[in-house]
């Protein structure tokens, strides 16, 4: 290491709050029964930031393990490796590699390991794959 302390953003939202830093990022928000039912079920991925994507690393269809890079996100002159917070299959990927997203967008969503996507559903804009 360099004996700097590494840079850690924090972005307050109306929801809870996004801490990122090299290399990652989470959102904190209080539990409620809504959001204790929703972690059993699918899991979503949002912008830390507004930023850029510079590469789409999934495809809806895909299966995923817990911490596999779903996406690098470029902020701030930093790039922020967005990894997948649980098992399960990619429904939808909302980006785009070059697109801009703005605090909160949804990037990727996930289903459940074991569960399939529902046939025929894409992605905004058809945006499926990197």
């Amino acid at each position: 290491m360099s004996g700097r302390p590494p840079r850690i953003t924090v972005a307050r939202t109306a929801r809870g709050v996004w801490v990122g830093w090299p290399g990652g990022a989470r959102f904190f928000a209080p539990e409620t029964g809504d959001a204790a039912a929703s972690a059993a079920g699918g899991a979503e991925v949002r912008a830390p930031m507004t930023g850029r994507v510079i590469k789409v690393a999934v495809a809806a269809g895909d299966d995923v393990v817990v911490d596999q890079v779903l996406l690098i996100l470029q902020a701030m002159k930093m790039e922020y490796r967005l990894t997948a917070p649980s098992a399960g299959r990619v429904e939808r990927v909302g980006c785009a590699a070059g697109e801009m997203v703005d605090l909160g967008a949804l990037l990727v969503t996930l289903a459940p390991a074991g569960v399939d996507a529902p046939e025929g559903v894409a992605s905004p804009g058809g945006v499926d794959a990197p």
